[in-house]
């Protein structure tokens, strides 16, 4: 399963702007840098209507799913779970 998270533009950290984020490589980098996702889990990310869209790779280590980044991510965004 492909995991989809939507943060919305009020819990975009306040130190990027919207507009560098409408670029893909700035928005992959936003999840890198700020989010601290590894870059190697990141399908995609873009900014759309509703917000920072970012979809993960499925994770295959149980244990990712205990890490911080993983934790925060599910807490600043909606999170849904996509068929592969």
């Amino acid at each position: 399963m492909e995991e989809f998270f939507i943060i919305s533009r009020h819990n975009i950290d306040s130190s990027w702007s919207l507009s560098d984020l409408r670029d893909d490589y700035n928005a992959l980098e936003y999840c890198e840098q700020i989010l601290d996702i590894p870059e190697e889990l990141v399908e995609y990310a873009t900014l759309g209507s509703e917000g920072l869209e970012i979809a993960l790779l499925e994770l295959n280590d149980a244990l990712d799913y205990d890490e911080d980044w993983y934790l925060q991510l599910r807490r600043i965004s909606n999170h849904q779970m996509m068929a592969s």
